[in-house]
This record gives C-alpha cells, structure tokens and sequence, in this order.
C-alpha cells in the first residue's frame, strides 16, 4: 500500500501545478478554459480514489497521473516557446479564439 500511496502523491502534485497554472493564466485563455476543466476532473478522479471507488486504484492513479503529466509538459514546451506535441496543437493553437 505504500507504493499506492506514493502514486497518490504524485495526484496531488499535478493537482497543484493545475492550480498554480490556473492562477496564473488569464481567465479567457482557453488554456485556462481547458486547465479548470482538467483540473475538476483531476480532482474528482482523487475524490473517487480517497473513497474507495476504482477497483484498480493504482492503474486508475497511473492513468490520471500520466495523463496530466503530458498535459502539464505540452504546457511547458509553449512556454519555453517550442511546439507542443500535434495531440495539443488545437489546444494552443485556439487558446485566444472567442467562445
């Protein structure tokens, strides 16, 4: 169990860079958008897994993490002014287009 709660860890660390991302971007950026969306979701996936509810928590942990860690690099790779990955390119690529 102490290897799941390792993983757990790493749930609360993409939490937290979620929410410092989601405080540092402007509200209509639809990054941000996306970002509040994910992070919701994120959230809601820990609140399950607190609760018992997955009956593979560690492949469900796994999943969430990794997952978010691809997203959180994408976010990364623009910042430093480079291309993300072509599953992001949309994301960023629309991020100022009204609605």
């Amino acid at each position: 169990m102490a290897q799941c709660e390792q993983v757990v860890t790493l749930v609360d660390g993409v939490i937290s860079r979620m929410r410092a991302l989601d405080a540092a971007l402007p509200a209509r950026d639809g990054v941000a958008v996306f970002n509040r969306v994910y992070l919701a979701v994120t959230e809601a996936v820990d609140r399950h897994l607190d609760a018992g509810g997955f009956p593979d928590a560690r492949a469900a942990i796994t999943l969430d993490v990794r997952f978010a860690e691809r997203y959180l690099a994408a976010v990364d790779t623009v910042r430093e002014g480079r291309p993300p990955p072509a599953c992001w390119r949309p994301l960023f690529q629309s991020r100022h287009h009204p609605g």
